[in-house]
């Protein structure tokens, strides 16, 4: 048998090889893997919730922080009109009024 003949039926025999285990190898590594990656899908999932939660727990604080500072303001501002009010004597009018607390 010459080299030629050797390398082609060589060459034959893999490429018909090949023809068979790509389309196994394929498969087996689809059916293997799509639990994998499920998996790893829903992980993601979960820590991107984790961080919007994070991040609106975050912005929920903020928002409070900044009501309960303006809330200060007025009752500092009321306190203030108060006080020029009694400067002034009892027949001026207020220049606000003192600020209900809605959530008390």
């Amino acid at each position: 048998m010459d080299p030629t003949t050797a390398m082609v039926s060589g060459l034959a025999i893999f490429l018909g090889m090949m023809v068979v285990l790509i389309p196994i190898t394929g498969l087996t590594a689809r059916f293997a893997l799509k639990p994998l990656m499920e998996a790893l899908g829903k992980y993601r999932e979960i820590q991107g919730g984790r961080e919007a939660t994070d991040l609106l727990e975050r912005r929920v604080a903020l928002m409070e922080e900044q009501f309960h500072s303006l809330e200060r303001s007025v009752r500092e501002i009321a306190e203030g009109a108060d006080f020029q009010r009694q400067l002034g004597g009892d027949h001026e009018r207020a220049a606000l009024p003192a600020p209900s607390d809605p959530l008390r």
